[in-house]
């Protein structure tokens, strides 16, 4: 093996340990508003700015935002404050919330709402198909909001899945053999070769044997596996 696999999978962590960073950003943004709640929507201005800000840095950032746990704004049972990008044109995106319409978007039944609801600190959950917002195929990354310890949302980014990808194909074309990223859910990250396909679902976890020479856990938090073929 050319690269060393614990080498590579450290490699494939700072592409979008960036993203993360950004994360990072908006939820201490977040966490400095008002000590009382609920929230006005008033308040979270400073938030705003920052999505604004920090959305325009990378190209692979196509929405960026902070999605509140139910109650942390006043009169809102449930709150988005997202901004998507496309081209050089921002935008909030706005979704439907009411529980009464069939189209309603329940965000609190997402996995990478709940995952980071659950105690993850780092989620990066697809690449899918975004019907409700960009319409691009995605991978969402969230982090977990705490204030004094209490779950008020997650920030979230979408990271267009065609940008990602290339941006990790560069650093998994150096395993000089086969190689394929894996995400939580089984599904295909990126793959330096078409024996893998972007999106789809393995029928398990990789694990060294016949059809995987090396394994290693991505060091970013997210749950990623990569392996190199034998």
């Amino acid at each position: 093996m050319s690269v060393e696999i614990e080498e590579l999978a450290g490699a494939v962590a700072e592409v979008v340990e960036p993203a993360f960073a950004r994360l990072a950003d908006v939820a201490g943004t977040v966490a400095a508003g008002p000590a009382r709640r609920p929230w006005a929507e008033a308040d979270l201005a400073p938030v705003r700015e920052r999505l604004v800000a920090l959305v325009a840095e990378d190209a692979m950032l196509v929405g960026l935002g902070f999605v509140a746990a139910p109650g942390i704004v006043e009169d809102r049972e449930r709150y988005l404050l997202w901004w998507e990008r496309k081209d050089d044109r921002l935008s909030r995106l706005r979704l439907n919330f009411d529980p009464s319409s069939i189209d309603v978007y329940d965000y609190l039944q997402m996995e990478w709402y709940q995952e980071a609801r659950g105690g993850r600190d780092r989620v990066a959950f697809g690449p899918y198909v975004d019907y409700s917002g960009s319409g691009l195929y995605i991978v969402t990354a969230t982090v977990p909001v705490r204030v004094d310890g209490e779950f008020v949302g997650v920030a979230g980014a979408d990271l267009v899945a065609s940008e990602l990808e290339r941006r990790l194909v560069t650093v998994l074309q150096r395993a000089g053999r086969d190689a394929v990223l894996v995400g939580p859910e089984r599904r295909v990250v990126a793959a330096n070769t078409p024996r893998w396909v972007v999106g789809t679902r393995l029928p398990s976890m990789p694990v060294p044997g016949d059809e995987f020479a090396a394994v290693a856990e991505v060091p970013s938090g997210t749950g990623w596996i990569l392996a190199i073929g034998s």
